[in-house]
């Protein structure tokens, strides 16, 4: 399988669930919590061996309450390299933000 492909968006949460649960895509990251929209994907990920981490490092939760954006991947290692990228700041951002 060419895993070398970019960052790509099908624009639905339950098709980018699903293709991580048959290996067709290694992560995805979300940036909304609506328990409605994760909480199938999120078990056919766990159940298919995947995971799913919030930026803070903790599982998603349906309750809500969660540091977003969080993100689904095939294994734990891809999704520590996710919440890894997904903190890091954008150039620019500390400036933005009025931070020096």
């Amino acid at each position: 399988m060419d895993r070398r492909r970019g960052p790509r968006s099908c624009g639905s949460a339950g098709l980018e669930y699903l293709a991580i649960a048959r290996g067709e895509s290694d992560a995805t990251a979300f940036s909304w919590e609506a328990a409605w929209d994760h909480a199938a994907g999120l078990l056919l990920v766990e159940e298919a061996g995947g995971t799913h981490l919030t930026r803070a490092g903790l599982p998603f939760s349906v309750r809500g309450g969660n540091t977003l954006p969080f993100t689904a991947a095939r294994d734990e290692a891809t999704a520590r390299r996710v919440v890894e990228l997904l903190s890091r700041e954008a150039p620019g951002e500390r400036e933005h933000r009025g931070i020096s």
